[in-house]
């Protein structure tokens, strides 16, 4: 299913003359998950995220922004949006995926369950059983909304 979201934002770039972004590399994968057992989102590691890099290195498109395993993304790679989201009080511990408009897309340590967070408040919008049935909703809501 995840597969065939991404094919169709794939073909709504395209139809802009926007290329979608390339897969990760086995490097580039490695390194991320090397950096997030040395950070504080330690002992984190989402095989379902590494197999969305294979597909797609990220994802920015109309407003959803699924982070990127490019280690000098400042904007939208995975280690700096964490560091930068992480600055925030918050009353959980949160490892953070992506990020629309309105919403942040995460993964709660001590809830053990992924999350989709109101953004600015941080409320629980939804929750989610596996990061893909999460990816799934956030491009889906995006789909909608151009269609």
């Amino acid at each position: 299913m995840l597969v065939n979201l991404l094919r169709q934002i794939a073909e709504e770039q395209k139809s802009f003359d926007e290329e979608p972004e390339a897969p990760a590399t086995e490097t580039e994968i490695l390194e991320l998950k090397r950096r997030t057992n040395d950070d504080k989102i330690s002992d984190v590691w989402f095989p379902d995220y590494a197999d969305f890099l294979k597909i797609r290195n990220g994802l920015d498109y109309d407003g959803l922004v699924i982070y990127n395993a490019n280690m000098t993304d400042t904007n939208n790679g995975f280690i700096a949006a964490n560091e930068i989201w992480n600055e925030n009080d918050w009353e959980d511990n949160y490892v953070f995926l992506g990020d629309s408009n309105i919403s942040w897309y995460c993964y709660s340590i001590t809830k053990n369950i992924f999350l989709e967070l109101d953004k600015p408040s941080g409320d629980i919008i939804n929750q989610f059983s596996s990061l893909n049935e999460l990816l799934e909703a956030a491009i889906r809501n995006i789909l909608c909304n151009i269609g």
